[in-house]
């Protein structure tokens, strides 16, 4: 045992929609810190956080987000 925490990626499809969807993803232990990671960077808390997909560190992955009109 190292002691090291296990950090997971948290990624909110459909975020704080307005006029189109964000994006927003945190790498953290838990989600609620993964939550208050991403209202620190915005300033406040959304009140729309969209779809919720975790995913574990231990393999390749990616997503993208078109935008356009």
């Amino acid at each position: 045992m190292t002691g090291e925490i296990e950090m997971k990626l948290y990624v909110w499809k459909g975020f704080a929609p307005d006029y189109t969807y964000g994006l927003a993803f945190a790498i953290a232990p838990d989600e609620k810190k993964a939550r208050e990671s991403i209202e620190i960077t915005l300033g406040y808390s959304p009140s729309d956080w969209g779809s919720l997909h975790v995913h574990t560190l231990n393999r390749r992955i990616a997503y993208a987000v078109a935008g356009g009109g």
